[in-house]
């Protein structure tokens, strides 16, 4: 396990993070929330926008790949796929967007691919199921997406996290190498607000997979895990802290960022020297356990 304690200060009030945010900070804001980080030729990226990866009764689930720029297509890349937890419908009542085409994520994904790895987006109505049907249709297609399925990582965050977080630590063919986890909700079996969540969840669209018991979690993917000091979603400290004793009994491979004073959102509604060394961090997490 390693551990860092980021000293860092910021002033941003903002609504849960996928219901519409107010936010103050120190600096103008543009008018779209974008990832406070940038990456040379991060506006050069190749996007291959509704390649359908699962049909439904009347159309198909659609993904969106982007690619680095001037990529030749001849070799296969590692790539991010960024994990959703709430359904379609849920993603258009509290984001007012498809999360795959919102601008958080969008700048994400290039940011992504401006530094040599794919990133993946993607829509869902299930978002248990349609995970696993994603990575099985990645897994199928490698030759045509140009992916290597062996360098596989994954990023969450917010309510957003119980669907990633179960299938890497309950699924033991789970195919992801890595995972990022930001400011992330961790419902343990014994996490004593897990109705609360479930409440909210019904309210907002979410879904709540449990993780299983510990003994059997898969110890196999490292995790990093960037908490906010002064997140304001209810119990989400208790949930990180309750799943860390676990981990740390369990032998799960992680690390965890400490932002002392952050807040939820931060990598979208915020911008300052310390959060930009996080996503930095994060990028080279991600580069580093996909070698």
């Amino acid at each position: 396990m390693k551990l860092f304690f980021l000293p860092i200060w910021i002033a941003v009030t903002l609504l849960f993070c996928s219901n519409g945010v107010q936010a103050q900070s120190t600096q103008i804001k543009p008018k779209e929330p974008v990832v406070a980080y940038e990456v040379a030729g991060m506006n050069d990226v190749i996007a291959k926008k509704d390649v359908p990866y699962l049909k439904t009764a009347d159309s198909a689930l659609k993904m969106d790949v982007y690619y680095p720029p001037k990529f030749d297509f001849k070799r296969k890349i590692p790539a991010i796929v960024f994990v959703f937890g709430y359904t379609n419908e849920g993603q258009l009542k509290t984001a007012k967007h498809q999360l795959r085409t919102w601008s958080p994520y969008t700048s994400w994904c290039k940011v992504v691919a401006a530094s040599g790895m794919a990133a993946i987006v993607y829509e869902t109505i299930n978002p248990e199921n349609d995970i696993k049907s994603l990575l099985q249709y990645i897994n199928s297609n490698t030759d045509n997406l140009n992916i290597d399925v062996n360098k596989i990582g994954a990023y969450s965050c917010s309510a957003n996290t119980p669907t990633e977080i179960a299938y890497i630590l309950n699924d033991s063919n789970c195919i992801f190498k890595c995972a990022v986890i930001y400011y992330g909700i961790f419902l343990t079996t014994d996490f004593k607000y897990i109705s609360t969540i479930d409440t909210l969840s019904q309210n907002m669209g979410f879904v709540t997979p449990r993780l299983s018991e510990p003994t059997s979690w898969n110890k196999n993917v490292p995790l990093m895990i960037v908490h906010c000091g002064k997140d304001f979603v209810p119990h989400t400290d208790e949930s990180l802290t309750g799943f860390l004793d676990k981990a740390i009994n369990q032998k799960v491979p992680f690390t965890l960022v400490h932002y002392a004073t952050g807040v939820h959102g931060f990598d979208v509604y915020a911008d300052d020297a310390e959060i930009r060394e996080i996503i930095k961090n994060t990028l080279e997490f991600w580069k580093f356990n996909l070698k």
